[in-house]
């Protein structure tokens, strides 16, 4: 039995999460509903899991079937951004990762985990990366995170607009305001900016 994960790119995923959000969150409103999309479009049942992290080390997963999503209990009780990022994580797995469900012979949640936890360090790596990949770009949506940014520098033009260049730590700062209205921790914000290398698009923003 394998479970090998094939190798995608950055943009390749966001392509996936391109097609996701036309189909299900063309608006691009924020926040992305990102819940209801689960249980209302794709069907799915959301199912907290008793000291899943204490235990297992797991935020959430997806189950073998594709039909439930395992989330911490205490995280889906107590930290809402925490628990967004990881609905999105496990619906990228079951977007982008499909044929790595099909038919596996697993009878318990727990050896469904195991199993998962047990394949090669590089497996792991990948298959997690993108999921996380999946996630950032969905709760954060390119066009929205380039609008927000630029009404940022706009509010604070005059505070910043003497300054010769904008540094990473203004991002690193303002990723903290930028999280609100996507309901992300701001780490997810800061990390979608480097990726989109706004940083260093926008470093001359006020000259």
């Amino acid at each position: 039995m394998t479970f090998k994960t094939s190798y995608l790119t950055y943009r390749h995923v966001g392509e996936y999460v391109e097609a996701f959000l036309k189909k299900y969150h063309s608006s691009l409103q924020l926040p992305v509903p990102i819940e209801w999309i689960i249980e209302s479009d794709l069907g799915l049942h959301i199912v907290p899991f008793p000291n899943l992290y204490r235990i297992f080390s797991q935020s959430g997963f997806l189950s073998a079937d594709r039909m439930k999503i395992f989330i911490d209990e205490y995280q889906y009780d107590n930290f809402v951004e925490k628990y967004r990022f990881t609905l999105a994580h496990e619906i990228g797995h079951f977007i982008m990762h499909k044929s790595l469900y099909e038919g596996l012979p697993f009878n318990s949640e727990q050896e469904f985990i195991e199993y998962l936890q047990s394949r090669p360090t590089k497996e792991l790596y990948w298959h997690e990366t993108q999921g996380d990949w999946f996630a950032g770009q969905l709760l954060v949506p390119t066009s929205q995170l380039k609008r927000y940014c630029i009404d940022l520098l706009e509010s604070n033009r005059d505070q910043f607009s003497k300054d010769r260049h904008l540094s990473y730590e203004f991002w690193s700062y303002a990723s903290n305001e930028l999280a609100e209205p996507f309901e992300v921790n701001p780490i997810v914000i800061e990390i979608r900016i480097r990726q989109e290398s706004f940083a260093e698009k926008f470093k001359d923003y006020y000259q």
